[in-house]
């Protein structure tokens, strides 16, 4: 009876995938015909899927999250590949400056609108205006990618400020975490375990993980089997992740540290080809994931409010 009820549950998600594939391809060919992002295909899928086999008691599995979940991360890894240390370096101005400037411009500007237009307490205020200081990661890159405007000035100058976004991001939940704690534990503790966090990441992943990462790729390189290779990358972006999301920081910005470190080497070009097919794949899941969660009732009953908001 086990065995069985597993094989019909393997054959209801087959179909599942199936359906959102197809789904998937019909949308994007129609969007893609009056220009509008894949990105809005792979959300309607999601929403259709979720109605279409009635999974709403599903749609917000952790298993969907973390497929979804590392979606960003393989983007994220291919940012890194293009942002080596030496590019960085060049770029602390998009980086740095116009990046700190974003930040801390949008969440002075939400703080003081949400706390003195709308009268909400200092603490939920700040969250707000931290929340609205930063930007889908997911949504711009993929679309600058798509659309070749990552090249173009205004391409890197948000690259720059999306890349200080997820570093702030790390700060910004140390913050969060303490305005909203119920224990003893002072900020000086929580910020003082996070540095010391960070110091063991970029110490195993740059001096360790540096090493490694070259040796694995010069040693599955040189066997001349792809998929020996394509398997070296895979496990390098997935340790990377868990290394960061073990030391408490996000999954994505391991693998962003991993390509900055690739992009050092000579294989990053070949690296970049190759994790390509699984980057889209898996950012695509990303987005039906989100499509799933979308409570089409409640848009449409709260449709005006929806639309004021997002005005």
């Amino acid at each position: 009876m086990y065995l069985k009820n597993k094989r019909e549950d393997m054959e209801n998600i087959i179909l599942y995938v199936t359906a959102a594939l197809g789904i998937s391809i019909v949308l994007n060919i129609f969007l893609k015909k009056i220009g509008v992002s894949q990105i809005i295909g792979y959300i309607l899928t999601g929403t259709i899927i979720v109605y279409a086999f009635d999974l709403r008691e599903v749609s917000g599995s952790h298993t969907l999250e973390m497929a979804g979940e590392f979606g960003i991360v393989f983007l994220m890894f291919t940012i890194g590949l293009e942002i080596s240390l030496g590019k960085m370096g060049t770029m602390k101005k998009e980086i740095f400056g116009n990046g700190f400037m974003q930040v801390a411009f949008t969440a002075i500007v939400v703080y003081l609108i949400a706390h003195y237009g709308f009268t909400l307490s200092v603490k939920t205020s700040l969250i707000i205006a931290l929340a609205f200081a930063l930007s889908s990661t997911a949504v711009v890159l993929s679309y600058l990618k798509t659309s070749k405007e990552i090249y173009k000035p205004y391409g890197q100058l948000s690259t720059g400020i999306l890349v200080f976004q997820d570093i702030a991001v790390i700060p910004i939940l140390i913050l969060i975490g303490f305005l909203t704690t119920e224990g003893n534990e002072s900020l000086f503790t929580i910020v003082s375990d996070t540095l010391v966090s960070v110091v063991i990441v970029l110490l195993l992943l740059f001096i360790v993980g540096k090493r490694l990462m070259s040796w694995l790729l010069h040693f599955s390189a040189s066997s001349e089997v792809e998929e020996l290779f394509m398997g070296s990358v895979l496990f390098i972006v997935v340790a990377a992740s868990l290394l960061a999301h073990f030391m408490g920081f996000t999954y994505s910005l391991g693998a962003f540290i991993a390509g900055m470190i690739i992009a050092e080497t000579k294989y990053h070009h070949k690296v970049e080809s190759d994790i390509a097919p699984f980057k889209d794949l898996l950012l695509g899941t990303f987005f039906v994931v989100v499509g799933m969660k979308i409570d089409v009732l409640v848009f449409l009953e709260k449709f005006h409010l929806i639309v004021g908001i997002f005005v």
